[in-house]
């Protein structure tokens, strides 16, 4: 993977790094008396078709100092420059793929693993390079690099077989237990990996001492007596923040976290269960997030001391052996947490699904009205009741309707002659019962019916429904003898009720329209106050 651009500028480049880091001219440039004198430092390799010279120790440092510094992308160019210039050398891919590593991202894992294998297929006994191989392949996720996590004890066993009293040896032996947390530059264990070292360190800490002073002054004394042991770091750093008032909470999860994730994982089933139950409302789910609030505020801890730990601990000089840590190596990640971690997270999974045996009931009441017309309506006395009505005027025309069933009515205003002569001035007709579930397109009805007829729709639109709710729908038409707007008519909709007011008085505007239309339907319907169930 490299990041500049052809051929051309990479033999460019390479001829700087050479010329920049070695004093030494581009081959061909050089003078008689220069190649002479030069013969000691850099001599031919004709085992190697890309280099002409054997590599010096300065080289490698040069690689080396852009790793330490943190200059991956440069530490890469001049180790990938000298790969082409002096050809193959076990620290130059050592150097590359470490260089790779440190990105810590799949891409560049891939590189370093090609890095070493190149290597490795030239110096198959170099310890140096098969130590960053075998840190590569023991720090993978066996899931998602299931082969290279699998290398990784071999390529141990092999550096151990090979030297097994080296320093090589050692290190690779104590990484591979998990017992080193400051790796060589460019190396690092996974989050993962030192989060679950840092609490069995502090859990082990904690079971050791009196109170959580005592375990953190403790912890501090060891880690001033070993500077370059971030374990020992990250474990007294994370002590003292427990410590503080403020954390007291957090203590418990620390001490016995398995205990705690249960605790928190039945209250909070517990809680989920109950509050579908009991159809809680929605902002009683914030008691998850309190209960859950420690678990999360220590991981938060736990992060912050690592990262805290990680920036004062002094790099390890070069050349030096890491030391041996005065802690014992924590126990590998074991297969029953794993089982209880997923065990807690498919009950917390099944009780946030527990709405579903449980759903919210829907509200199912509704108004009762009883139909009561009013004497006039827009000046016009009342013509017709059907049902008949009691205590109406001389000439009022009562008429039964077998079509029409219990809760229907229809009034008619207007005069005798209107009947004969004409229209009936307004038309109130509608039903009472139950109507919470009905289509609220049911107030377009009327509305198709008109479409249907001879009739010719001029205007439509939705007006304000007034306190009884729901929706109020108008229309205004014509026939082709009349002028526009000669007929007016509103449809209302709530959970109790449904009806029209067909109004024959022409040139009505929308408000008036509207405002009648309501009137009529808030002096037409008295809610029943007898006892039965209201909405």
């Amino acid at each position: 993977m490299r990041e500049y651009g052809d051929d051309a500028s990479f033999e460019t480049t390479a001829d700087a790094v050479r010329a920049e880091l070695y004093g030494e001219r581009p081959p061909g440039n050089d003078t008689p008396s220069e190649a002479a004198a030069d013969t000691d430092r850099a001599t031919p390799d004709s085992t190697h078709p890309a280099g002409n010279y054997t590599l010096s120790e300065t080289t490698a440092d040069a690689v080396r100092a852009a790793l330490d510094g943190g200059r991956l992308a440069e530490a890469r160019l001049r180790a990938e420059a000298a790969l082409k210039v002096y050809g193959v050398a076990a620290v130059l891919y050592e150097l590359l793929g470490r260089a790779h590593a440190a990105e810590d991202e799949d891409d560049h894992d891939d590189e370093a693993e090609r890095a070493y294998r190149r290597g490795l297929e030239h110096f198959p006994d170099d310890l140096d390079l098969l130590v960053a191989y075998a840190e590569l392949c023991l720090r993978s996720d066996p899931l998602d690099h299931p082969g290279r996590s699998a290398r990784g004890p071999a390529l141990a066993d092999r550096i151990i077989a090979l030297a097994p009293d080296s320093v090589q040896a050692l290190h690779v032996g104590r990484y591979a237990r998990g017992e080193i947390m400051a790796v060589p530059p460019g190396g690092s264990l996974p989050p993962g990996a030192l989060a679950h070292i840092q609490r069995h360190d502090v859990r082990t800490a904690l079971a050791d001492a009196p109170d959580v002073t005592t375990a953190a002054r403790l912890a501090w004394e060891r880690a001033a007596d070993s500077p370059y042991d971030l374990r020992l770091a990250i474990r007294a750093d994370t002590l003292l923040a427990l410590d503080r008032p403020g954390h007291r909470l957090l203590r418990f999860p620390a001490r016995a976290p398995m205990t705690a994730l249960w605790a928190v994982t039945v209250l909070v089933a517990a809680f989920l269960v109950t509050r579908a139950a009991f159809h809680w409302p929605v902002w009683t789910g914030v008691a998850v997030l309190l209960l859950s609030a420690p678990t999360v505020l220590l991981a938060r801890l736990e992060h912050r001391s690592r990262a805290l730990a990680t920036a004062r601990t002094p790099v390890l000089p070069p050349d030096t052996p890491l030391p041996d840590s005065p802690l014992p190596p924590p126990p590998a990640y074991s297969s029953r947490e794993s089982v209880s971690r997923l065990a807690a997270g498919a009950l917390v999974l099944c009780a946030a699904a527990s709405p579903l045996l449980w759903p919210a009931p829907q509200n199912t009441d509704y108004p009762h009205y009883v139909a009561t017309p009013p004497p006039t309506l827009l000046g016009a006395p009342l013509l017709t009741a059907v049902p008949s009505v009691d205590g109406t005027g001389p000439n009022t025309v009562t008429t039964e309707s077998d079509d029409f069933g219990p809760g229907n009515f229809m009034y008619a205003y207007g005069t005798p002659e209107s009947l004969v002569t004409a229209e009936p001035v307004a038309l109130v007709m509608g039903m009472t019962g139950d109507y919470h579930g009905a289509d609220p397109d049911s107030v377009r009805v009327y509305e198709r019916d008109l479409s249907e007829s001879e009739s010719t729709i001029d205007d439509v639109w939705n007006a304000p429904p007034g306190p009884h709710g729901g929706r109020l729908r108008c229309v205004a038409y014509s026939t082709d003898a009349e002028d526009d707007g000669a007929h007016s008519a509103c449809t209302w909709l709530d959970r109790g009720s449904y009806g029209t007011v067909v109004l024959n008085k022409p040139s009505l505007d929308r408000e008036t329209a509207a405002a009648i239309a309501r009137t009529a339907r808030d002096t037409v319907l008295r809610e029943d106050t007898s006892g039965r169930t209201r909405a």
